[in-house]
């Protein structure tokens, strides 16, 4: 065989090569946007349908089983949900929205310990993302750690001063630390922020009873 023909061969291996990386690529992000937007929809056994192809194709891209895990959450599978966000962290340990949503999976399973460990994690990595102090917050809340729950939504609002769950979690860390002054005061700041949310007015009438209003 000539040289000539030898190159011939080699550079139609290489451009064969090539342009199917290229085609690999264009499939990972096709699947991979997609599955945002079934996502976005509310679509979630498509997306986690359209995930399990993109992880096939790729079985090392971390961001497909933290988006796979993020449609078993919503589907309420939180098991499974745990494993693709475990296995998103194995693939890579400092993927701070990962170890935030499997703080909220862990909560969900009831296993407060392991979501405030977690929690810590994504601050340590991400101590500006103010989200992270909320998700905290909501966990001492459910672990009845009230003062603990109640210092990160103070951290929270100083941050995000209108949003209006904010609010009623720390009334309701207020209620339990028997402030009750406190407590109605976030209540109507709550529903000052946003009117349509019933559960301002549902918890008011807690407070009155409790001041014998």
């Amino acid at each position: 065989m000539t040289k000539r023909a030898l190159f011939h061969i080699s550079f139609l291996i290489l451009v064969f090569l090539t342009v199917g990386r290229v085609q690999a690529q264009y499939d990972k992000q096709q699947f991979f946007y997609r599955g945002q937007h079934l996502l976005f929809e509310g679509k979630y056994q498509q997306a986690i349908d359209n995930f399990n192809k993109l992880i096939q194709l790729d079985p090392n891209l971390h961001e497909a089983y933290f988006f796979r895990g993020i449609g078993k959450y919503n589907l309420g599978d939180f098991l499974g949900a745990r494993a693709d966000f475990d296995k998103a962290l194995s693939i890579h340990p400092i993927f701070t929205l990962a170890y935030h949503y499997r703080a909220i999976t862990h909560s969900r399973l009831g296993d407060y310990e392991k979501a405030l460990a977690d929690l810590q994690e994504a601050i340590d990595l991400r101590p500006g993302y103010n989200g992270l102090y909320f998700s905290r917050g909501v966990t001492y809340l459910l672990s009845q750690q009230f003062k603990l729950a109640e210092e990160d939504f103070n951290r929270f609002i100083r941050h995000e001063p209108r949003v209006s769950e904010a609010y009623l979690n720390r009334g309701a860390c207020y209620l339990y630390l028997k402030d009750t002054v406190k407590a109605l005061h976030d209540y109507d700041t709550a529903v000052l922020l946003n009117k349509f949310d019933p559960e301002g007015y549902i918890r008011r009438p807690r407070v009155y009873a409790m001041q014998e209003n």
